[in-house]
Order: C-alpha cells, then sequence, then structure tokens
C-alpha cells in the first residue's frame, strides 16, 4: 500500500515538473510574440522592423511556434490595425528629377530610408505575410482589401504581398479551404485581369535593354500562382486562359498551377519553361547575375511541373516533356550559368520518377 502511494506521489510530481518544464518551454515564445505585435501597433519609427521580425517568427518551421499561428485573437488584433493603417493614405512621394531617376518608378522602396512612407508600405506588406502564416482566417478580410487597394502606385507592393498571403493562408488551412470563397475568386480573378503598365519600365541599372518588368503584369503572375493554390473550377478555367498571357511570369505560374491539377493543358508552356535557351524568361531582369538566377529558377520550376503533373495524372502524355528533360540532362547548358549541375541532376530524376510513376500506372 505504501509503495502505492509513494508511486503515486512520484507520478503527480513528475507530472507537475513536466507542467513547469513547459510553461518554461511556452511562456517566452508566447511572450515574445505578444511583445512583437504590441511593438507592431505602437505604431513607432520601428514598427516596420518589428513587423518584419513577426513574420519572420511566423513563418519559422519550428514546432514551438504552431500554437501561435493558430491564435485567433493576435491575428485579429494585427488585422484590425492592418485595416486601420491601409484606409489614411500614405505621404505624398517625392518626384524631384534626381529622386525618380534613382529609384525608377516601382520599387517597393518608393521613399528615403528612413521616411514614414518607407516605413508604412514596408510594415504593410509585413502584416500581410504574417497574417497568410497563421491557420484561421481572421485576417482574410483585411488581405482582400489590401489586394485590391492601389491609391498610391507604390500600394502594388502591397498587393502582391497580400495575394502571396491569401494563397499561404490557403495552404495553412488546407485544401480547398478557399476555392468556395466568393470574395476570394472574386479578388483573385480582378487581380488575373488587370492590364499592363502605360508608363515605361524602369531605365536598366546598366547600358542595356529595357526589361520586360511590368508591375501590374506581375500583379497577373502573382494572382495565377494564388489561384493555382486555392483551386476550384473557376479557377482552374482561369489559369487555362493564362497560359495565353502575354507576361511569361503569368503564364509559366499559371502552367505550373495546371500541373498540380493534373491537367495536360499546361504542357505546352511547360516545354517552354524547360527551354534552356530561352530568352523571354529572363527578360524582367536587367542585371546579369539576376537574368542568370532567373534563367535556372524557371527551369528548376519547369522540372518539378513536370513532375506534378506526372503525380496527379499517371496517364498524362509526357513524351514532349520527356524529349525536354533528357535535352537538360544531356546537353552543356551554356547559357546556364548558376547551378547548371543541380538542373542536371534535376532533369534526371525527374525521367526516372515520371517513368517509374507510369510504369505503375501501366500495370494497375
Amino acid at each position: 500500500m505504501f509503495v502505492v502511494k509513494l508511486l503515486g506521489v512520484i507520478v503527480a510530481l513528475c507530472g507537475l515538473a513536466q507542467a513547469s518544464l513547459r510553461a518554461e518551454e511556452t511562456t517566452p515564445v508566447n511572450d515574445e510574440y505578444a511583445d512583437l505585435a504590441k511593438a507592431v501597433v505602437r505604431d513607432d519609427a520601428s514598427s516596420w522592423q518589428r513587423a518584419y521580425e513577426l513574420a519572420d517568427l511566423l513563418r519559422s518551421p519550428d514546432p514551438k511556434y504552431a500554437s501561435l499561428r493558430s491564435d485567433a485573437k493576435l491575428a485579429k488584433g494585427l488585422a484590425d490595425f492592418l485595416e486601420r493603417d491601409l484606409k489614411q493614405k500614405l505621404e505624398p512621394q517625392d518626384n524631384s528629377p534626381r529622386f525618380t531617376q534613382q529609384r525608377g518608378s516601382y520599387s517597393g522602396s518608393q521613399a528615403p530610408p528612413g521616411s514614414d512612407r518607407r516605413a508604412r508600405v514596408m510594415r504593410r506588406m509585413y502584416l500581410c505575410r504574417s497574417l497568410g502564416s497563421f491557420t484561421v482566417e481572421e485576417g482574410l478580410p483585411v488581405l482582400l482589401m489590401a489586394a485590391m487597394q492601389e491609391d498610391d502606385p507604390v500600394e502594388v507592393q502591397v498587393r502582391f504581398a497580400a495575394i502571396e498571403a491569401i494563397a499561404t493562408l490557403a495552404d495553412n488551412c488546407g485544401p480547398g479551404s478557399l476555392a468556395k470563397n466568393e470574395e476570394v475568386l472574386d479578388v483573385l480573378m480582378k487581380a488575373s485581369r488587370v492590364p499592363d503598365d502605360t508608363t515605361p519600365p524602369p531605365p536598366p541599372a546598366t547600358d542595356g535593354d529595357v526589361t520586360l518588368y511590368r508591375p501590374h503584369a506581375e500583379l497577373r503572375a502573382v494572382a495565377a500562382y494564388a489561384l493555382g493554390v486555392v483551386g476550384g473550377e473557376q479557377a482552374t478555367e482561369r489559369l487555362e486562359q493564362m497560359l495565353h498571357d502575354t507576361y511569361p511570369n503569368a503564364r509559366y505560374n499559371a502552367a505550373t498551377g495546371l500541373a498540380r491539377r493534373g491537367n495536360e493543358k499546361c504542357v505546352r508552356v511547360l516545354k517552354e519553361m524547360l527551354d534552356s535557351t530561352n530568352e523571354v524568361a529572363i527578360k524582367d531582369e536587367a542585371n546579369p547575375n539576376d537574368q542568370a538566377r532567373k534563367r535556372t529558377t524557371v527551369l528548376l520550376n519547369g522540372i518539378k511541373g513536370a513532375l506534378h503533373l506526372a503525380e496527379a495524372n499517371p496517364a498524362a502524355d509526357m513524351s514532349s516533356l520527356d524529349a525536354a528533360l533528357k535535352d537538360l540532362a544531356n546537353s552543356p547548358l551554356e547559357k546556364v550559368l548558376i547551378e547548371r549541375s543541380k538542373v542536371k541532376s534535376a532533369a534526371t530524376e525527374a525521367r526516372r520518377l515520371i517513368e517509374s510513376k507510369q510504369s505503375a500506372a501501366a500495370r494497375n
């Protein structure tokens, strides 16, 4: 009897010790999060930096932050603050010739460092990223608001962040979670149809060709990505149309979104992405180093797209994509200046996996 009672006491003490350890482990995390959230809404000069730190914390894969991403109360508090800020117009931009030449027209930092305008734009962007990282939808209404608002040209950067956040939120909340949300679909459809900019693009950093980059064309590209994540019949229909978009990034995102759903209509654009000599893919970049990175990124995304298509639709005709992958694996890839070996290895492995999946499907 004494032994049983003693064991019971030991078990109880162990439970208390474990609870104490759990409290020690979680309290600092919650305090850190709460302090950052309070610092953001204080709206002082360092508020945008705290918003950046908060977004980084919420995106951390560390399991100890998982509970924070499901905190509806905190998400609502951040959303309310962002909504109030969006309702206040940004300070006018300095349009002096010197400023315009140095900054261009479309940068997310369209004001001198340290200015309130710059800080507010960056804070809005980081708040959008934070709200997209939650697993609850309290931030969705203000994300939709930010995705549509463009009272000032620089706010297109906030629209990018908001639409990306909607895609992240849809992924976090589970497959099909936003596919039937009419307001979400309406916002993404409108963003996917914005016309190209009529103003000239920013001047190149050095002598050379003017880039194809246009902020509103890029907005279509971000919308295509989000539609691919959200899914649903309306999204699929729009993505099929966007395969013919004149802006490369928009049709590439449309193709990879359709590939994840096994839609063979993406094959033509995936083949374009798998072309190592494709100059159109890099025309939105002015700097040679950025062009080199972009070429590699498009190739790797094309390879992933081919794999996703085979996984989602083992019966798909992959012959033309296999030929493109074979060329990547065996050719010298002289124009691929960054991670050439990674591209070749990825193409080789993709061919192996696709053949394996199709063989398995044939046996079944």
